[in-house]
């Protein structure tokens, strides 16, 4: 899966996600194009945040799945 499809699988914008792994937007840009490679350092501070965040939202999803409430199709 490529890096863009898991930042917005995580629902953030590339300048949330530079803002909270470090790695300048315009890098992850870049990288999203495929013109630049991410050092295996940043690759790593950008993998654990999305990570991070997907989790989060997984949680949130199946508690609010979970919930007995009628969802209204």
């Amino acid at each position: 899966m490529s890096l863009k499809e898991l930042r917005r699988m995580a629902g953030l914008t590339q300048w949330e996600l530079a803002q909270r792994c470090g790695v300048s937007r315009m890098r992850l840009s870049l990288t999203e194009c495929g013109q630049v490679e991410l050092s295996a350092e940043e690759e790593a501070d950008v993998r654990g945040v999305l990570l991070k965040v997907i989790k989060a939202r997984a949680a949130q999803l199946r508690g609010v799945l979970s919930d007995k409430a009628v969802i209204a199709v």
